[in-house]
């Protein structure tokens, strides 16, 4: 007996004629539902995207975190991580499988008389089909018991379509192997044992005769049939679109095209009469079609520092209610009183430290912030409705450049008794970008003293702008108020490319971030470091030489905007591992997967209400039993002393700026 199998066994003599009729209306129903979907996301405005650009690298980052699963199994993850996994690679090779049998039925047969589904490569196949099936069940039913049973707290909102969804699919899966069961219990090949799945299933027709097992066989198999095309007709219409957009969200936002810390201009700035969003329509095509490949994982909801300290912000929840607004939106619902306070409140908004958590570790690529500053951006420039904190924060940026309101005098007093030349006097190979807060802020100026100090040391040649200085505008720019930050920047680019400066030192992540990337729309593109980056840089090339003067045990904390924002891990770590003394202890919660001090996104000028993230950050150093605390921002300096005296802990640990112990290290 030659070993393979006669492809539509017992589907009768219409049975080809009705699954190609059937395929025909699936792909059409299809088409249609994607049409009106693809109707929707063009409410959003238009914004220039050119795909082409970058297109081997989008393609890449998608086989790569897309079919192989890197974004999705990433480490903390595994459960859902291995579900999806099994449930992705099981229904990918079965399709591969079908279209083999396809195309063997359809052309290499009817071609050129070739048939290659037998003999070794056929049981192989059939081998590998019924393991593919087995674990997409085993990931449906581990889908199951975590929806349904376990419900972690991130999975809080299930709906009929969820349940439709995995019950459809097992529906699907379970029908196929009862087909292949029957078929084999009919045909009784010995071969077929390495359908070994199907072969168990035979044994389920035990009780039938001939007759009784062909009936049986046909009517499931018309079912699996009918079912399996149904499935794909339920893609348009149901959470299993996502198969369709994410895929395609994670190459337009994977690779991104802009630097991940820059916020995108407002278009026609000048000319605008309204600035912001009020209304889903407000939002470009491409801010829509996030919402459309949110697939409610909620992973960006368990990352959120906000969330997690009972803020009412969940980056989840409010991607789902504009998504929400938007299909009501479509549907022809208007909303005539506009989405905040409606369905996004502003103490939601206010909520956000902007640190950018949720984007990097969606699986997706899903920016929530990007939504969140257009919201705030009509808040504060078209009602001009702000807390007292932020229009005394406005006010003092208008009038005396700094968010303290302290003025250019005060900006050199902690130069006192150094020698440190004005970039405006004389030609200097390096800017030394002091920032306001290590200007003005009496712990913060240890930190200007400190690193000026190791530059000094290694014959740098630097300076500061001193009165000069200005804001850099992070805390308008992040807060909504673009008028006024583009009034700063225009200033501060101009004047440094008036002095010719083209390198930056600064140790301000916010700055750093600032002067790199958001400089780089108003034609200011200077070479930016960072002064972790700087130091390490010394001390590779020998000009300074660090001594290990750390004792006991010492840990690093991330800040947001250095490390996820802008991708500087190693080089803050390469320092403290050469001060270091004793031991150096890896916080859990680091690199990508590092926990915001709750001062970015504006958050450190506002009062903050209910608990605190900053303590939630420390309890975690604690437990680590760390003594020393290094960090590499002013704010996450601030933020992480005022925790350690909140928590009363400043005989056993201290917070220190790591050019603070490289200074006295050298």
């Amino acid at each position: 007996m030659e070993i393979g199998r006669e492809i539509l066994w017992n589907a009768g003599s219409w049975g080809r004629y009705i699954t190609y009729l059937f395929m025909v209306i699936t792909f059409v129903c299809l088409f249609l539902g994607l049409k009106k979907r693809y109707a929707m996301w063009k409410i959003g405005q238009s914004v220039p995207f050119d795909f082409k650009s970058l297109l081997w690298q989008r393609i890449g980052y998608f086989i790569k975190s897309g079919i192989f699963h890197k974004t999705i199994l990433r480490k903390g993850e595994g459960f859902p991580g291995w579900m999806h996994f099994f449930i992705f690679w099981g229904f990918l090779i079965l399709a591969i499988g079908t279209a083999l049998v396809a195309l063997q039925d359809d052309f290499t047969r009817l071609v050129f008389g070739w048939e290659y589904l037998k003999g070794d490569f056929y049981l192989g196949f059939s081998f590998f089909l019924d393991l593919a099936g087995l674990f997409a069940i085993i990931g449906i039913l581990m889908a199951m018991w975590r929806r349904y049973v376990t419900r972690p707290q991130r999975i809080d909102d299930n709906k009929p379509d969820d349940l439709i969804c995995l019950v459809w699919i097992l529906a699907v899966l379970v029908t196929g192997f009862l087909v292949e069961g029957g078929r084999i219990a009919a045909t009784k090949p010995d071969y077929e044992v390495w359908s070994f799945v199907g072969w168990y299933a035979a044994a389920l027709y035990s009780g039938l005769d001939q007759a009784g097992i062909e009936m049986a066989h046909r009517v499931l198999w018309y079912f699996h049939m009918i079912i399996s095309f149904g499935l794909i007709v339920y893609i348009a219409y149901s959470r299993l679109l996502h198969i369709i957009t994410s895929s395609l969200n994670m190459m337009f936002r994977g690779v991104e095209d802009s630097p991940r810390g820059a916020i995108a201009a407002i278009p026609d700035f000048e000319n605008a009469e309204e600035f912001g969003v009020n209304a889903i329509e407000g939002f470009s095509w491409r801010q829509i079609f996030d919402l459309d490949a949110c697939t409610r994982c909620g992973r960006c909801q368990d990352r959120c520092p906000a969330h997690a300290t009972e803020k009412p912000l969940s980056p989840k929840k409010l991607i789902q209610d504009l998504k929400g607004e938007w299909e009501r939106a479509a549907a022809g619902v208007k909303n005539e009183e506009g989405i905040i306070d409606n369905v996004i409140g502003e103490e939601t908004l206010w909520s956000c430290t902007a640190c950018l958590s949720c984007q990097v570790n969606c699986p997706v690529s899903i920016p929530t912030f990007d939504k969140n500053i257009e919201m705030r951006r009509y808040l504060t420039m078209t009602l001009s409705k702000v807390s007292s904190e932020m229009k005394l924060l406005y006010k003092n940026l208008q009038t005396r450049f700094d968010p303290y309101g302290m003025g250019k005098s005060q900006r050199l007093e902690w130069t006192e008794g150094l020698d440190i030349k004005k970039a405006t006097d004389e030609e200097v190979e390096y800017l030394y970008w002091v920032g306001c807060v290590a200007s003005l802020d009496d712990r913060n100026r240890k930190i200007a003293r400190a690193f000026s100090t190791v530059l000094q040391k290694a014959g740098v040649s630097f300076g500061v702008l001193g009165p000069e200085e200005k804001c850099c505008g992070d805390p308008l720019r992040r807060t909504g108020n673009e008028y006024q930050y583009y009034e700063l920047a225009e200033g501060n680019v101009e004047l440094l490319k008036e002095l010719g400066i083209k390198k930056i030192i600064t140790a301000c992540p916010h700055c750093y971030n600032t002067l790199k990337n958001d400089y780089a729309q108003l034609g200011g593109n200077f070479e930016v470091y960072h002064h972790t980056e700087f130091m390490a840089k010394l001390a590779r090339e020998g000009k300074i030489k660090i001594s290990p003067t750390v004792e006991g045990v010492t840990t690093y904390h991330d800040p947001c905007y250095l490390g996820r924002v802008n991708r500087i891990f190693d080089d803050p770590r390469d320092v403290v591992n050469r001060v270091k003394k004793g031991s150096f202890v890896e916080l859990p919660r680091s690199f990508d997967e590092g926990f915001c001090c709750g001062g970015g996104g504006g958050r450190i000028w506002m009062e903050e209400h209910h608990l605190r993230i900053n303590h939630n950050r420390m309890d975690e150093m604690i437990a680590a039993k760390a003594n020393t605390v290094v960090t590499a921002c002013p704010y996450c300096l601030i933020m992480m002393e005022d925790a350690i005296k909140d928590k009363e802990k400043s005989e056993t640990m201290k917070a220190l700026d790591i050019s603070e112990i490289v200074a006295k290290s050298i």
